[in-house]
């Protein structure tokens, strides 16, 4: 009788501990390579992900290295000027681990529309200061870096400015809507793979790998982890901010993305009343742009013009690519 008990108990028990160290995993700057820092080989074309080199090595583009000043010290950033003066500037906020020059796929578009585009780094990342516990919060703190380089663009003429940002990019994103004082100058949003419900991430991955309860084992390795880090990421959930906003989404994400769920995008774009544009691919994590360039590209640089011509309207526009 006492087995039917402590083997259920040490199961569980196992896999909270597993949650914890998944966790601790995922949010320690260079526990997963998603940069591809390591790789020796990395891609050769800048529209791959992991790509490794800057602006004018990739594109031929102008562009300067500046620093932005966040609370724990100086970061940097690529800006990447425009062919003529714009009002309307962009910045590209990357994923857990990434890279700036992830941002080439939207970069190369933005260039075309004629928007001046800042790619940044955040605590955590090379090229910027750590945080005291040197840990990744979804958002939670990033957010501030991302309001400091805002601050920086507006100090240089950025009168409207499009958050261009991917997984967990799209957290810092929405936690900036949540939290800044003033978001009046953010005219639009585009997102790829949008991380904006953190607890569902461990949960699901638990769930591929047949653990029980993954909802419930991720909770507890969550507050588990909070205890050890003060850090809460049970709240690292800004669906609501984005789902609210009230000017232009453009949103990308694939069916075949095993990291951040599909399913959150769906509810995004189902709770959202704005104008949105949503294009549905078969992609895996972060690889809608390379599913179809063609497609992409035309999407988004039609959004882009949009908001260049300063259209307004409502509603919400879907579209699909399989």
């Amino acid at each position: 009788m006492v087995w039917v008990v402590l083997v259920p108990a040490g199961l569980l028990l196992a896999y909270l501990i597993g949650g914890v160290v998944l966790l601790q995993r995922l949010l320690t700057p260079g526990g997963v390579d998603w940069s591809g820092a390591n790789n020796p080989n990395p891609p050769k074309d800048p529209l791959v992900l992991n790509y490794r080199g800057d602006p004018r090595t990739a594109f031929g583009f102008d562009f300067t290295t500046i620093q932005y000043m966040t609370e724990h010290g100086p970061a940097e950033a690529w800006l990447v000027p425009a062919r003529e003066p714009s009002p309307l500037w962009a910045i590209y906020v990357h994923g857990i681990g990434g890279l700036r020059e992830n941002g080439y796929k939207q970069l190369s578009v933005l260039h075309e529309a004629g928007i001046p585009t800042l790619l940044i780094t955040y605590r955590n990342d090379r090229g910027a200061p750590a945080s005291p516990n040197r840990l990744y919060s979804f958002g939670l703190t990033e957010w501030r870096d991302l309001d400091a380089a805002i601050g920086w663009m507006q100090s240089r003429g950025a009168q409207r400015i499009v958050l261009v940002a991917e997984s967990m990019g799209a957290a810092i994103a929405g936690q900036y809507l949540t939290h800044a004082a003033d978001i009046s100058a953010i005219a639009a949003l585009a997102l790829d793979a949008p991380a904006l419900d953190f607890p569902s991430i461990p949960a699901g991955i638990l769930g591929r790998y047949h653990a029980p309860f993954a909802t419930a084992t991720a909770a507890l390795g969550i507050g588990a982890l909070k205890l050890f880090t003060g850090t809460d990421l049970a709240t690292a959930n800004c669906m609501d901010a984005v789902a609210r906003f009230e000017r232009p989404l453009f949103l990308a994400h694939g069916t075949g993305d095993l990291l951040v769920p599909l399913a959150q995008s769906e509810e995004l774009v189902a709770r959202r009343t704005a104008p949105t544009v949503f294009i549905q691919t078969g992609a895996t994590h972060l690889h809608s742009f390379n599913e179809d360039p063609a497609r992409y590209r035309a999407a988004f640089l039609g959004f882009l013009d949009g908001l260049s011509r300063n259209s307004g309207g409502s509603g919400t526009s879907r579209g699909t690519s399989s």
